[in-house]
């Protein structure tokens, strides 16, 4: 009877070991075979160490009837009148049965006669187990299960570092990192370092992350997320600038303190012929390029840099919005010389430009004004930003003067015809002039121009970049006033913004140009070099294109 009682609880407990591992592996993404073979290793292990050292432990599933049978296949037969000391008579509680079993008992099992000493595969019944061995099982079970979990969330998401995911935020800790969960459930974590403040992280919320790393050892999630990372500056790049996702301009390096600002080195690709502005070409008409990019990035502050392979024009670059008068180098480190109003730009709010810049280039830098420079027998250019003034200046005036003749057609070989008009409305010019000189002498003279202010109008690449104390993109309608085909020098500095002054400059320069158009018609003739070139035809001075236009 007893016999009876013990057979109908082991298959009620092979059945609830089947259910159990059943639902672990469903749980946990797992195949059954691998629950099972867990369970089975973490039960010989204990059983080992506090039983049997020389027990063989195997689980053998049933998928049919939905149970799992447990057998020692080390068990040794003994006589029937083996003292086993059961608690209870009708209850096998000795944990030696684990070990031993009678001849009675091992015929019942195989149906088949045994001898004393005979060693036979026999069920194990868990409920001899003390609480000691079950819980040093289940422990070894719950560990072995999470670093199989781990393992595969590792051999899953080790292939996507660098992906953006979807994840949705859990809770925020006190040291004010997250703790999320990606769509199929897996844990990640997000330091505060990596979190952007501008972002809405509430609990419940969903947002866009990029896998960093995957630690396997982290004693948490193993998989760690940011919102700095410099590729989604990039994907944004590449969806808005066709130049960069077709790799006509190619990404340097980006440099990234998230929520506030970006450095972006750009250069163009080596292997096409590239006859466009860079820089212009990712700000685009109205900066409307970057600002898109901008957006996609919560109005994070974005300075595209011209990457250059000479180190000290590249850290020249990377300071930018900051006028730097020059770069020279010292030992390991280089020194960025600003004029006294440059520093607290080329430094930036809390360090920010000039640690982005040193990231960026991958160089220590130090910014000194000229003084400073001086003070420390520093020998450095002070003419290097007046000669790039002179050189952008001039480029400026030359493209200037094709809005003038934008949509006039000249005829060389009707060269003289085309003069003779224009004296004719010579005098009627001079007439207009004559008039707005009259309206403008009660006006204030205009200030002198210095090589600062003039280098600050005709720097396109530092216009295009936001100053560092600006909130938002304030500078797209300086371009847009820059660029205006009605923009005169004077009227920029003097800043009279009525139509007076403004019919008064373009009158000035009107007649400059046709001042410049004057020549002897008598000693004209047609340039046998042009006309080997096919220049003695028609000329349409408006194709000539502006070189700051897209």
């Amino acid at each position: 009877m007893a016999k009876k009682v013990i057979s109908e609880k082991l298959l009620t407990y092979e059945t609830s070991i089947y259910e159990m591992i059943d639902g672990y592996a469903k749980n946990n993404k797992l195949s059954f075979e691998t629950v099972l073979e867990l369970f089975n290793e973490q039960t010989s292990k204990a059983i080992n160490k506090d039983i049997d050292a020389e027990a063989d432990i195997i689980f053998i599933p049933n998928h049919e009837t939905k149970r799992v049978s447990i057998f020692n296949k080390n068990v040794e037969v003994v006589a029937n009148d083996f003292e086993f000391e059961d608690k209870d008579e009708e209850k096998h509680t000795d944990v030696q049965r684990i070990t031993f079993i009678t001849i009675d008992d091992a015929k019942q099992q195989t149906g088949e006669d045994h001898q004393e000493g005979d060693v036979i595969s026999a069920w194990l019944d868990f409920e001899i187990l003390g609480e000691k061995t079950k819980t040093a099982i289940r422990h070894g079970f719950i560990q072995s299960l999470k670093l199989l979990e781990k393992q595969r969330i590792f051999d899953l998401y080790s292939q996507k570092i660098g992906e953006k995911l979807k994840a949705q935020v859990l809770s925020k800790t006190r040291k004010g990192a997250y703790n999320l969960k990606f769509e199929d459930s897996v844990s990640a974590f997000l330091p505060a370092s990596k979190a952007n403040e501008k972002l809405d992280l509430s609990p419940g919320k969903f947002i866009d992350v990029y896998l960093e790393s995957v630690n396997i050892d982290s004693k948490l999630s193993i998989c760690e997320v940011s919102l700095d990372s410099p590729k989604e500056v990039e994907d944004a790049l590449k969806t808005e600038i066709p130049e960069i996702a077709n790799q006509d301009v190619l990404i340097h390096k980006i440099q990234r303190i998230p929520g506030l600002k970006t450095k972006v080195a750009v250069k163009p690709n080596p292997e096409r012929s590239i006859d466009f502005d860079i820089v212009g070409s990712i700000f685009g008409e109205g900066a409307k390029r970057i600002l898109a990019v901008a957006n996609k990035l919560n109005g994070e502050k974005i300075d595209i840099i011209r990457y250059s392979d000479d180190i000290l024009e590249y850290i020249k670059n990377s300071l930018s919005p900051a006028r730097v008068i020059d770069v020279v180098a010292n030992n390991k480190k280089y020194y960025a010389i600003v004029k006294d109003e440059d520093v607290m730009t080329a430094i930036g709010k809390k360090g920010i430009n000039i640690e982005l810049a040193a990231k960026l280039t991958g160089e220590k830098i130090e910014v000194l004004t000229a003084e400073q420079a001086k003070a420390k027998g520093i020998q450095f250019n002070e003419r290097q930003d007046l000669e790039r003034l002179l050189v952008r200046s001039k480029a400026n005036k030359h493209s200037k003067t094709n809005t003038y003749f934008k949509s006039i057609d000249i005829d060389l070989t009707d060269f003289k015809e085309d003069l003779a008009k224009i004296m004719n409305q010579e005098a009627e010019i001079a007439e207009v002039e004559k008039l707005e000189k009259q309206k403008t002498q009660k006006r204030v003279a205009p200030k002198t121009i210095n090589a600062t202010e003039i280098d600050n109008l005709f720097d396109k690449e530092n216009l295009l970049i936001e100053l560092e104390d600006e909130n938002d993109y304030d500078f797209v309608e300086e371009i847009n006033d820059i660029f205006d085909e009605d923009f005169s020098l004077e009227e920029q500095e003097s800043k009279a913004d009525d139509a007076n002054a403004k019919d008064e400059d373009k009158s000035k320069k009107i007649a400059k140009g046709y001042q410049k158009s004057k020549i002897e018609l008598t000693d004209f003739k047609v340039d046998s070099d042009l006309a080997n070139y096919g220049l003695d035809t028609n000329i349409d001075l408006g194709e000539f294109e502006d070189d700051w236009e897209d």
